[in-house]
């Protein structure tokens, strides 16, 4: 018997490794289903599918026919139903499964996306919400021909949505028989999502935004609605509500909370009591941010937890605020999950292995059940964490992959987007620079989420409700003091040759790091914002979000926002730049590279502005398969032209 030999990773590789987005376990836990995504470069679409099969036995998963196009899979409650969205050029379908793993019945066609789908507790009817414009006629006209629209709040388009102040999201009921027309939940038009049903079947819960200012912040609330009634506000609008989950017994309500005027903020687990709207924050004095919560029973949350470069499970005790423990965790991530009959079903993956499903059984063994990119044998590195000291009593988590032979090797460092964390997660673009020749450190420095607010808010403004160094200042001295000690520690790798790139605040620090250190050959700055000033008045999140960080608006404190931009330090820049921005970003808008690459092109620096037409903030995510293959061939080529001896 022989065995193919692992290959190194190329950048078409990209369509060989899935994308798990959920897993959901059938009403007694012995049946799964698993949304999984592909990218497909030669069609230049995605293949989403939904394959399912009992958790026990070793028989391979299957999708289901026809395949293609499936996702937001949902087990009945009452009975071993699967409802799934079936999406085509028309729109969405809502169809049920049958136990032939055949596509079958449409439960309702709707021209516009299904967002959400959740069944009735009695298993008789189905809610989805879709995001429904007020005026169809005028998305049918000719783009040269529709009158034009007549603002008069802000908040009014979303990177990646698009125009939301006309599209609304809004909630239907279906009957699952497909026996009668849907009929509409929502009530006055407002932008609702994150649906439950209450246990007893005959009220839902939801979040949205209806208090006086609701345009100028995230801020929401949660609201309870009858079926056949208006919706109560159970909440004070004075922070982020996320992810309502009701109880078996429907007395408490579990879901996230973040503080808003104190942003940036760990995301809490809380609950709340629906009859009196007291808030109760079970994750008191743990300070991670968690998501997606699950209850295990009638007095344990579970959910999401990101800490120190990994993400975990974690069981949290109502009776107990507080107290906690794992029930998933390890060197990896851990990111959707669910509980049924006493099983525990997890999308896991690590820094050489790409998403999986595995299923833990009641006593605690866990055993991989679907693996859909296994069959791709790559030379996948692992990496090597050390903990960096940058400051008295502050260490910093950093992470070096390298390629296995002698240097001098090129370095590139690795910097991720705001409010998120690296570590122990599985990236193709970081394993095919490491195939390419090139090691790769990635870091948490302060204002990285996982290690708690106090970390996060490290960069704010000096003007923040509680205030910090701002950006390019703490961030900065922490990424420059990890790469310094990692060069002292590896004698293998080039200092003369060492490279930095990074996306959205990424982005900004990799100009920033350009601008005031001499350590690097050339960068690569990816959908940032560079002059926040003009970026407060165009982005998608403006105005809470800068507000939030700097403490102040631009129109109140314009000092500030000229402090943090790295556009002020533009002469400073001489290494050669990649400016890498989509056109149709609305969270950092397509200006921001133009004025970046004007400042560097009338200073005559080595600068390139690489534009990806009709792509939004998340390319490198979410954006086409051709468009991602030809940014990664980019990039290669950039750091391979900079980088080499």
């Amino acid at each position: 018997m022989t065995t193919t030999a692992a290959q190194p990773v190329l950048p078409d590789d990209l369509g060989r490794y899935a994308d798990i987005g959920e897993v959901a376990l059938s009403r007694d836990g012995t049946r799964v289903a698993v949304a999984v995504s592909l990218p497909d470069v030669e069609a230049n679409r995605y293949h989403r599918d939904v394959v399912t099969g009992p958790v026990d036995g070793d028989a391979p998963l299957t999708p289901l026919d026809p395949p293609g196009a499936v996702r937001l899979p949902r087990w009945s409650p009452a009975d071993d139903r699967l409802a799934v969205v079936v999406d085509g050029p028309g729109g969405s379908e809502v169809r049920l499964v049958g136990p032939d793993g055949a596509v079958t019945t449409v439960v309702t066609g709707w021209p516009d996306p299904v967002e959400e789908l959740a069944w009735s507790p009695d298993g008789q009817r189905l809610l989805f919400v879709v995001r429904e414009p007020v005026d169809r006629d005028w998305y049918d006209l000719p783009e040269d021909r529709r009158p034009p629209r007549r603002l008069t709040t802000l908040g009014y388009q979303e990177d990646g949505v698009g125009w939301t102040v006309d599209r609304p999201r809004q909630a239907y009921l279906v009957d699952a028989g497909g026996t009668a027309a849907p009929t509409r939940l929502s009530r006055g038009g407002f932008d609702d999502a994150e649906f439950a049903w209450h246990p007893d079947g005959r009220s839902v819960f939801f979040v949205g935004k209806r208090h006086p200012g609701a345009d100028r912040s995230i801020v929401n609330d949660v609201f309870v609605q009858p079926l056949d009634g208006e919706p109560r506000r159970l909440t004070g609008s004075d922070v982020l509500h996320s992810s309502p989950v009701p109880s078996p017994d429907g007395s408490l309500v579990a879901l996230t909370v973040t503080d808003v005027a104190g942003f940036p903020a760990a995301a809490h687990l809380a609950v709340l009591d629906p009859a009196t709207g007291e808030l109760t924050d079970l994750a008191a004095g743990f300070d991670r941010d968690c998501v997606a919560p699950v209850w295990t029973d009638q007095a344990t949350v579970a959910v999401v937890v990101e800490d120190a470069g990994a993400i975990a499970v974690h069981a949290f005790s109502t009776a107990e605020p507080g107290s906690h423990r794992v029930l998933v965790g390890g060197p990896r991530r851990v990111t959707a999950f669910d509980v049924r009959g006493g099983r525990t079903a997890v999308v896991t993956s690590g820094p050489v292995d790409p998403p999986a499903v595995a299923v833990l059984a009641p006593d605690g063994t866990e055993r991989v059940r679907h693996a859909p990119s296994a069959a791709t044998r790559r030379d996948l590195v692992a990496p090597r964490h050390t903990a960096v000291p940058v400051a008295p009593g502050i260490t910093v988590d950093s992470w070096l992959v390298r390629p296995d032979r002698q240097g001098p090797l090129p370095l590139v460092v690795w910097l991720q987007g705001g409010g998120t964390q690296y570590g122990w997660q599985f990236s193709h673009e970081l394993q095919l620079l490491v195939s390419a020749g090139f090691a790769v450190l990635y870091l948490n420095p302060r204002g990285s989420a996982g290690y708690g607010t106090a970390w996060m808010r490290a960069v704010s403004g000096e003007r923040a409700a509680l205030p910090g160094s701002g950006w390019g200042v703490t961030d900065v001295a922490d990424v420059s003091a990890v790469i310094r000690a990692t060069l002292a520690a590896d004698p293998d790798l080039d200092p003369a040759r060492v490279g930095v790139m990074g996306g959205s605040y990424g982005g900004l620090l990799t100009a920033h790091l350009l601008a005031q250190t001499d350590l690097f050959r050339a960068g690569w700055a990816e959908r940032g914002p560079y002059d926040l000033y003009s970026d407060a008045g165009t982005k998608d999140e403006a105005p809470w979000f800068f507000e939030a960080y700097l403490g102040a608006s631009h129109l109140d404190d314009a000092a500030s926002y000229w402090q943090a931009s790295p556009i002020r330090l533009v002469r400073d820049i001489t290494a050669p730049l990649a400016i890498v921005h989509s056109e149709e970003d609305r969270r950092c808008s397509i200006g921001q590279a133009e004025e970046l690459f004007m400042a560097l092109k009338l200073l005559d620096r080595e600068v390139e502005l690489i534009r990806f037409p009709g792509e939004c903030h998340e390319l490198t995510r979410s954006g086409s398969p051709v468009h991602r293959l030809q940014r990664l061939e980019i990039l290669l080529e950039w750091f391979g032209r900079w980088l080499r001896a």
